[in-house]
Formats: C-alpha cells, structure tokens, sequence
C-alpha cells in the first residue's frame, strides 16, 4: 500500500511539475489575457460550439443547418467530432472561448506528459526524460501552430501512441493491446488528417525496424507468426472503433470539394523551408523576414532547446545505437518531406496518400519528435557514463557561441546603423492607451534585425550556463537551464505566431451575442440576415456560423465545401439562382406571397412545418442537397429532389399541407452507435481483471539506450 500511495505522489508530482511549467511558457494564454487567433476561433471552434449548442438543446448532432447552408457534422475532419474528447466537453461544460483556451492547454501538457512517459521506454534518466517532455510540450511546432487546433491535439497523442506501441511490441498483454487500440483512436479522431497520413507511414517504419533490429537467437518464424496475429487483431478491433468514422468520412468524400488528390502545385504550399532552420538556434528569428522564409509564420520554428541541439549534433557525428539511426533517418526523411519541393515532388507521384497533405509543415511534428529523441538518448548516454566536455562536443559547442556572438552583432550594427529596431520608437510605443495596443505597436516595430540581436543574447547566457553544468555535471542546473530556455523562447513567440490582442473575456463577450441552444429560425429573406463587422468577422469568423439563422450571402471560408454549394457560389450575380437569396430558406416555388408556411418545431436535422398552398407546387428548403434527406406529406413519403442548383424542394397539394423534412444517415448512426458501444467497452476492459497471459513479442534489448 504504501509503494502504491508512493507511486501515485511521484506521478502527481510529475504532472504538477510539467503543469506548473505550461502555465508560465504559455502565460498569455493560459491567464486567458489573450486569445487564440486566427484559425482557432474562425475555423476550430464553430462545430465544436454547434456540437455543444445541439446537444445541450437534447439533439444529435448529425446535420449544421448553419455553415454555407448545411453539411453533415460527421463529416469535418477538422472540428474533431468523432473525438471523445470533444464529446466530453460538449456534453458537460459546452464549448466557449474559455473551454476551447483550456482544451488547447490540455492537449498541450498531454503530448509533454506523453513524451516523458515515451523516453522511459529507454530507461533514461528522469532529469532526461524530463527534459525531453518540456522540449516536446514548448517545441517550435506547438508554439507555431497554437491556432490549427487539429495539429496540436494529433500531435499531443503521438508520442503516447508510440510509447503504448512500443511497450505492445515488447509485450502482448490484455491492457498494452486495448490501450494501444484506443489512443491511436483518439490520435485518429483527433488529428488533421495529413498528420494520420504521416502516422500511416511512421509506425509502419516502426514495425519494419522491430523486426529487423533482433537478436540472432530469435526464431523469426515464430516471431513473425505473433507478429502478424497480434496486428491483425490491432487491425480488425481499430476499425470496428473506427466504424462511425469511417462510414462519417465515406458519406461526405464524393460531395466534399477536398476529396480528391490535389494538384502537384498546390500539394507545395505552406512548406518548412530549409531557411526556417534558423529557429533551431535562434526560434524568434523566424518572426520577421517572409521574403527569406517564403512561407507562413506558422510553419517556421522547429525549435526544440539548445541542450537537445548540441547533443543532438553530437549524435549525427558520433557513434549511434540502433535506435538513433532508424529516428535520424526517419527524423530526416519528414524534415525533406516537410520542405516541399522535389522531396515532396517525388512522394506525390510515387508515395500513396501524400498527394493529399496540402500544408507541408504538417510532417514537421514527426521531424521534431525524432530528433528530441535521438537527442534525448544521447544526453542520456552522457549522463550514465559519465563522460567528459568531449573534443567533438567542444567542437560543436565553440562554433555555435562563434554563430551567437556573430549575430549578435551583425544583428546590433544594423539596427543601428540603419535605425532598423523597435528602439526608435520607444516614445510611440509610450503613447498607446492600453496594454494590447501597446505590444501591438512593439511588436509591429520589431525588426529582424531586432530579433538577432535580442535572441542571440539570451541564447547566449544560456550556452555559458549549459557548458559549466556539463563541466561540473550538474544535471540539475541543466534541467533548470532547459526550461528557462524554453520557456523564455515560448513567451518570446507566442505574441507573434499564437495569440491576438484582444482577451478571451472579450471574445466570449462577443459569442454570447449568439441565441442560446437551437431557436426556430426567423422567416426573412436571407440577404437580410443579420451580419457582423469585418473587423470582428476577422476574429471569431463569420456571424452565420452563431446567429442560429440558416442562409449566408456569400460563401463562408470553412475547411468542409460541398461540391454543389460551391458551384452555387460561383454562379454570376445575374444568374436568377442567386434570387434564391431575396426568399427565406424555406418558400413555396412560384409564391406570390398568398401562400402561408409556419415552421411547427424545428431542430438540425427535422422541420415540421405546416404549408397552405394555393395550388400544387414544390416547397424549397434552402438547405444543400445531400443524401440521407427525406420528406413526408400526410402519407406521401420520399428522398426530396434538388432545387436549382443546389437546394432542396418536396411536393406540395393544394390547401393544407402537413409536411417534414428529415436527415437520417442510417448507415452512419448504426456504425457511430457501434463505435460508442466498443470504446466504451474498451475502456472498462482497461480496468476490469482478465486472465490474458503476458507474451513477449521482442526481448528487452530493445528498450534500452
């Protein structure tokens, strides 16, 4: 009992420890003073707050009536609706901007927790490991892209989908094989989905190592025989979990414009660019200069501590064990793989399923989870054996205080000669009323001159404390110094790659204008429902996507487009399809205003509606016509058939008409009712007592440095 009690303070004090961390690195938001920008409110958060909105309301939320005039909610790949997670918040608390702020948060102290808990598969020193989870948790990839809100939680459950993969191979039991099958499934409903093509391709490397790296004594028939029975079990329970998912993705692909291999141009947008590297030494350089990066801010900082750097250079020049190898070749291949260009080239055209990741810094994650454990074995080996401020890792550590100092005042002279720095304009930046506006105007003004020479000082105090812990082998002082340094690096960047001005009180203020739960939506022409002004659209989207009223007058930027809304939106604005604007979403065809239509109960996914028709007619429903819609009139019962270009209509009888309109995706609901009863099961397997026997499927060698 008292190991037990030991044992659960130890963790205790690990998760506080990585927690106290995250809440001083990522100060600006988790103080709620600043919100997430960009893409987080404007693209993540919608279906996430329709999904929160349907449920409290006592819905399913199959159908959003409310982006671009509809679209099945089980078919974004992007909003994360097959994730428990998701589920989970949706249900309780519901989504806002301070529930999506904290979910952020979460997955972000999950993959530091995670790659902690992955570098003790190699028996590593705790101070490592530690070490490694900070470098994971404040890496350049997470601080670049706190907005995609997919590409930090798939990259939260990555290193523990390798951990639980791994400890599996070593040893089959009833709890590695149920626990490796459900979080590749939270990584799969959670991720974006170039980041599970990625993962496709990395755990098969993984595999392929593991088999080869054996000892001789081996019986490799039997060992392939276990092999390919425990995968295929993997394999057949991850699908049937995975049944609502992929019966939700299925539906949507033949009608969803980004279901088809995009072109070879378009295939090298967003890449990490070979300059981006900079950011492995000094990360806020990246800031500033698009015309050296030629790419988004977002996809630069590869950023992971300059402790792992320099023991990650002595790797590549050094002697490396088995598992250095595999991670730097595979580290190296994603890091080609990311820069786009004839890299990614040849891997659209010979490569399956990469022709399909359109933002090439996606496969930077797999690049830095590599190198931080290459670095991290190394670092471990250091410590274990005891060894000495080596000639190679005095070699490494001189050139780089060499590159420091060269900065430092190449960044200094040219500021100043060419009054190129923030410096100059101190009075102007005294003069601003408030807080937000006066970091908006300081960090306008920083130049990238700025940034060397700021950045290069601090990097170097640091470098000057790593070489006398190393000296004197204080490990302590080391782990101390990594996490200065990373966190110092996380609040120097966030301001520019993370964050916005305004605070998350601000925001919610602005989503709480939006009408509680799912109301009737009012009959009035769509051109003149209510809008918000650009500058506020700029921040949480387009006010369509909260003003509960069906019907847009242009086409709104989300990730999910259908095929026919598209179409409907490149019409010219002559073409009397677009009339359709100056009715409401649901109208008798040909009306002339005699005609009578009263919404009875309405909710996403059925309307009942009770129509006085004048004569025989169609009723149109201004919703994207989409499989799985039916109607029913008194005992006429059918599919609705398309109106115009886009719409929905149903046969109307003259006089009173009882009629409804229903989605109802059979197939998906049986498949998403599968999946919830077998994750739930799964998960009461983990804790409930079953005789499986333990078999080892590779010796221990393997785990170790």
């Amino acid at each position: 009992m008292q190991v037990y009690a030991n044992s659960n303070w130890a963790s205790l004090k690990k998760i506080l420890f990585f927690f106290i961390i995250l809440l001083i690195a990522f100060l600006p938001i988790s103080s709620f003073l600043f919100f997430l920008k960009n893409d987080a409110f404007a693209g993540y958060f919608p279906p996430k707050f329709f999904m929160s909105e349907s449920i409290h309301a006592g819905h399913l939320p199959l159908w959003n009536p409310y982006i671009n005039f509809g679209f099945p909610q089980y078919g974004d790949m992007s909003g994360g609706f097959w994730s428990p997670i998701t589920w989970i918040i949706a249900s309780t608390a519901g989504y806002n901007a301070y529930t999506l702020t904290l979910e952020v948060l979460f997955y972000i102290l999950l993959g530091g927790i995670g790659m902690y808990k992955l570098t003790g598969f190699w028996n590593m020193d705790k101070r490592v490991r530690e070490i490694a989870g900070v470098a994971f948790m404040c890496s350049g990839y997470i601080i670049g892209h706190l907005q995609h809100f997919n590409w930090i939680s798939g990259a939260a459950f990555l290193p523990w989908c390798l951990w639980s993969y791994l400890s599996l191979l070593k040893q089959f039991s009833k709890n590695n094989f149920v626990l490796t099958v459900l979080l590749f499934y939270f990584l799969v409903s959670s991720a974006h989905p170039g980041i599970i093509i990625s993962a496709i391709y990395f755990f098969s490397a993984v595999l392929v190592f593991y088999i080869i790296n054996k000892k001789e004594n081996i019986n490799r028939t039997q060992q392939i025989k276990q092999l390919f029975l425990m995968h295929a079990g993997l394999l057949l329970l991850f699908v049937l979990l995975c049944a609502g998912m992929i019966a939700g993705y299925l539906d949507i692909l033949p009608f969803f414009v980004r279901g088809e291999k995009i072109s070879v141009t378009a295939s090298l947008g967003n890449p990490t660019s070979f300059p981006s590297w900079i950011s492995a030494l000094l990360p806020l350089a990246t800031v500033k200069n698009d015309n050296l990066y030629q790419t988004d801010i977002s996809m630069r900082n590869n950023y992971f501590s300059l402790v792992l750097l320099l023991f990650f250079l002595q790797a590549c020049f050094s002697k490396k064990n088995s598992w250095q190898k595999f991670l730097l070749i595979a580290g190296f291949l994603f890091a080609a793989l990311s820069a786009g260009g004839i890299f990614k080239t040849f891997a659209y055209k010979f490569i399956p399923l990469i022709g399909y990741v359109r933002l090439n810094g996606e496969f930077g994650i797999f690049t830095l989870l590599c190198f931080i454990i290459v670095a991290a074995i190394q670092l471990n080996k250091f410590i274990q054996y005891k060894e000495s401020f080596s000639v190679l890792i005095q070699s490494i550590y001189y050139t780089i205080l060499f590159i420091l100092i060269v900065c430092i005042f190449y960044g200094v002279y040219f500021a100043v000669n060419g009054k190129d720095s923030f410096v100059f304009i101190l009075n102007s930046i005294a003069l601003q009323h408030t807080l937000p506006d006066k970091l908006k105007t300081l960090l306008d003004a920083v130049s990238f001159n700025d940034t060397l020479w700021i950045q290069g000082s601090i990097q170097l105090i640091i470098w000057l404390g790593i070489k006398h812990s190393l000296k004197i082998h204080n490990f302590n002082l080391l782990r101390s110094l990594v996490v200065a340094d990373l966190i110092i690096a996380s609040l120097l960047n966030i301001p520019f790659t993370g964050v916005g001005k305004t605070s998350v009180a601000s925001i919610q203020n602005l989503l709480s204008q939006s009408p509680k739960g799912i109301p009737v939506p009012i009959l009035q022409p769509i051109n003149k429902i209510d809008t918000l002004q650009v500058n506020v659209k700029e921040i949480i989207g387009d006010w369509s996507m909260y003003n509960k009223q069906i019907g847009v007058k242009e086409e709104v930027a989300y990730p999910i487009i259908l095929k026919n809304m598209h179409a409907y939106f490149e019409t010219n604005e002559s073409n009397p399809r677009r009339n359709f604007l100056n009715y409401p979403f649901i109208f008798v065809e040909g009306s002339q205003n005699s005609d009578q239509v009263v919404i009875q109960s309405f909710s996403p996914d059925k309307i009942a509606l009770r129509v006085l028709a004048s004569n025989a007619s169609n009723l149109i429903l201004q919703q994207n016509y989409y499989p799985h819609w039916y109607f029913k009139n008194g005992e006429h019962t059918g599919l609705v058939d398309s109106a115009g270009i886009n719409f929905m209509k149903a046969p109307l009888n003259q006089g009173e008409n009882n009629i409804e309109f229903n989605f109802e995706p059979t197939l998906v609901k049986r498949a998403m009712l599968l999946s919830a009863i077998l994750f739930i099961t799964l998960c009461l397997l983990l804790v409930l007592p079953l005789p499986f026997n333990q078999i080892k499927i590779i010796p221990d060698h393997t785990g170790t440095c």
